[in-house]
């Protein structure tokens, strides 16, 4: 009887040994991996947790605010803080603005192993320099520089685009 209680209890221990979930280097990989495939399909959202400009640090933003890249359609609603040079009357406070670029660089820095992308974007109201940087661990640091306003920056984190299929 013992012996049968020993066996049960040698076999379930080996059992459960072999289902143990994934050591923390392999998770660690994979989750990269997934970073920079997400990064190279141009289909990701930037959401932005705290901002910072040359009036202050603002931390934690409470808001949903984000910055879409979808292929080449720029999409964004982001908080403004700083100084205004020229703004249209009625002007839509912070930056929101739904472009298309032209064309978007992506590099991989190796020695850092960051994703560095950037892009121009103009409207009738204004232009947009916008400058990513990405790490494989999701954070990311996002800078605006506009012509009629002074720069802001913004960290977060990157995540999927949702499906809009309802």
């Amino acid at each position: 009887m013992k012996a049968i209680r020993l066996f049960v209890l040698i076999s379930l221990f080996l059992g459960l040994a072999g289902f143990q979930p994934e050591n923390k280097k392999e998770k660690k990989a994979k989750q990269q991996l997934e970073m920079a495939k997400l990064i190279d399909s141009g289909k990701f959202r930037f959401v932005a947790r705290s901002a910072n400009s040359e009036i202050g640090y603002f931390n934690p933003l409470t808001s949903n605010y984000d910055l879409v890249f979808d292929s080449l359609q720029i999409r964004a609603f982001l908080p403004y803080y700083g100084r205004a040079y020229h703004v249209p009357y009625g002007g839509n406070g912070g930056v929101k603005f739904d472009l298309q670029a032209e064309k978007i660089n992506k590099e991989w820095n190796d020695r850092k192993k960051l994703f560095h992308i950037d892009t121009q974007l103009a409207d009738s109201q204004d232009s947009y320099s916008i400058y990513l940087t990405v790490g494989l661990n999701g954070f990311a640091d996002l800078k605006i520089n506009f012509r009629n306003r002074s720069w802001i920056s913004y960290n977060g984190t990157i995540e999927k685009l949702e499906s809009d299929k309802k």
